[in-house]
């Protein structure tokens, strides 16, 4: 399985500064949706992570980390938000099943 590492403030800058494709969902441990739909995330990252090593996943505890979420207008819960070589290129809001989430990822070329 694809590791999906936890970033907050103090260990973002290797994310957003990843070349090439990075997924990475902002999520809370009180948020019902989010837990629910989270192996939803860890298929598509396992998914991905066969299909392109070079694609980066992650994750970030908006109760952790508000700094980032409130530079990335974080509002709803789940999101999810695809960078291609630190610009954001999607958002992603609330949950999408695992063939929702292929559907627009297959829709970008990487």
């Amino acid at each position: 399985m694809s590791a999906i590492i936890e970033y907050n403030e103090d260990n973002y800058s290797s994310f957003e500064w990843h070349e090439g494709l990075a997924i990475i969902r902002f999520y809370a441990g009180w948020c019902a949706p989010c837990v629910q739909n989270f192996p939803v995330f860890e298929q598509l990252a396992e998914h991905y992570a066969q299909a392109n090593p070079g694609i980066k996943f992650g994750k970030v505890n908006i109760d952790q980390s508000p700094i980032l979420t409130l530079r990335y207008n974080v509002y709803g819960l789940p999101s999810t938000l695809i960078f291609r070589n630190g610009a954001i290129i999607k958002r992603i809001a609330g949950v999408k099943s695992l063939a929702e989430m292929r559907r627009i990822m297959d829709g970008i070329a990487y």
